[in-house]
C-alpha cells in the first residue's frame, strides 16, 4: 500500500545547505523525488508525474522558523518576491483568474484531527507561505484534483531533531495510508 504514496522533498537553498525535507523523503521508505528549489523545476516535475503512478502525493518542505510539523490545509494562489535558486522571481498570482485557495485533498478533517491528537510535534497550518512550498502545493492541487495531495512543512533540525521528525512522519504516513 505504501508504494502508492509518493513523497517529494527539496534540495538546498539560501542558508539551508542540507534540506531536512530531502533527508526525510529519502528515509521514508516510499518512492520519492528531491526537487530543485526552482519554479521551473517544480512545473517540469509535476507535468512529468504520471497520475496513474500514485494515489497519494505528500510534499515536504522546510520552514525554518517553525517548531512543529505543519500539515498545510490550503495552497494559495500567490507567490512573494523571493527569487528561487535560479534567480527567478514570480511575485503575484500563480495563475491569473484561478481560485485564491485550493483545499488540500489529503488532510481531510478525520486525518488532520487524528494526526494532531496523537502527535505533539504536529500543528495544523492555514498558511503555506509565499515561496516554493506554497507554489508546489497549489500547482499539485491544480494538476491532480482526483488524487490525495498534501503539503507538510517541517522545522529545521535545530528546532526539532530529525529523528523526532522521522518518527512523526512515520506515524503520519501510517494514518494517511490507512484512511485515504
Amino acid at each position: 500500500m505504501s508504494a502508492r504514496t509518493f513523497i517529494t522533498g527539496f534540495g538546498a537553498f539560501g542558508t539551508v545547505a542540507v534540506n531536512p525535507s530531502a533527508k526525510l523523503a529519502e528515509a521514508s521508505k516510499r518512492p520519492f523525488q528531491v526537487l530543485e528549489v526552482a519554479f521551473a523545476a517544480v512545473d517540469e516535475y509535476l507535468t512529468s508525474l504520471n497520475p496513474e503512478s500514485f494515489d497519494r502525493l505528500l510534499m515536504l518542505g522546510v520552514a525554518a522558523s517553525r517548531e512543529r510539523m505543519c500539515p498545510e490545509l490550503f495552497g494559495r494562489n500567490f507567490i512573494g518576491k523571493t527569487p528561487d535558486v535560479r534567480g527567478i522571481d514570480l511575485e503575484g498570482e500563480i495563475e491569473a483568474g484561478a481560485p485564491l485557495l485550493l483545499e488540500s485533498t489529503l488532510w481531510t478533517p478525520e486525518i488532520a484531527s487524528e494526526i494532531v491528537a496523537f502527535d505533539p510535534h504536529t500543528k495544523l497550518s492555514m498558511d503555506a507561505g509565499e515561496y516554493l512550498c506554497n507554489y508546489i502545493s497549489y500547482r499539485a492541487l491544480q494538476r491532480f484534483p482526483e488524487k490525495k495531495v498534501g503539503f507538510l512543512h517541517i522545522p529545521a533540525e535545530d528546532k526539532l531533531p530529525l529523528d523526532v521528525q522521522m518518527a512523526s512522519l512515520t506515524k503520519i504516513l501510517e494514518v494517511i495510508e490507512r484512511t485515504s
